[in-house]
């Protein structure tokens, strides 16, 4: 499951990242780029950020799981 998880969280943050281009894309093309468009590119900066801490959470959990099946493997 966690496999999963991390694959969504990749598509997500992919998905997100071609947004915050797409937005990027429309303030450079304006030369008085509206407001509306600097605050999405924000929001979309802070749900990458969100995404990215997620991953970091996720793989340490992994990390943690497989160590701890380590340990009880050497402990048999």
């Amino acid at each position: 499951m966690a496999e999963d998880d991390l694959h969504d969280l990749i598509n997500a943050r992919a998905a997100l990242t071609q947004k915050r281009l797409s937005l990027a894309k429309t303030i450079a093309g304006e030369e008085d780029a509206p407001d509306s468009a600097i605050k999405a590119l924000v929001e979309v900066q802070q749900a990458i950020e969100v995404i990215d801490i997620a991953i970091e959470e996720l793989e340490e959990a992994e990390l943690e799981e497989l160590e701890e099946e380590g340990e009880e493997e050497e402990e048999e």
